[in-house]
C-alpha cells in the first residue's frame, strides 16, 4: 500500500472531500487525483493555492517533484 499524498491526509483530517478540495482549488477533482498519484505535476499556482489553503500546514514543495540529477547536469 502505498503512503497517500499530505495534502489528502490534510484533507481528510479536516473533513473535506477531494471534490470539496478542488472547488477550492478551483481545479478539477480528478486533475487532484491524478496529482496525489504521482501522475501529474501541480503547477507552481495550484500548489500555492493548495498550501494556502491548509494555511501552510502542507508546504508547495509537497505537490513538487525532486529534481533529477539528470536535469541538474
Amino acid at each position: 500500500m502505498t503512503e497517500s499524498h499530505p495534502m489528502l491526509r490534510w484533507a481528510e483530517a479536516n473533513g473535506m472531500t477531494v471534490k470539496e478540495l478542488a472547488e477550492a482549488a478551483d481545479c478539477s477533482d480528478a486533475h487532484l487525483r491524478n496529482i496525489f498519484a504521482g501522475r501529474k505535476d501541480a503547477s507552481l499556482r495550484l500548489a500555492s493555492r493548495l498550501s494556502d489553503l491548509s494555511g501552510g500546514v502542507v508546504p508547495m514543495g509537497a505537490f513538487l517533484k525532486p529534481e533529477s540529477s539528470e536535469a541538474r547536469a
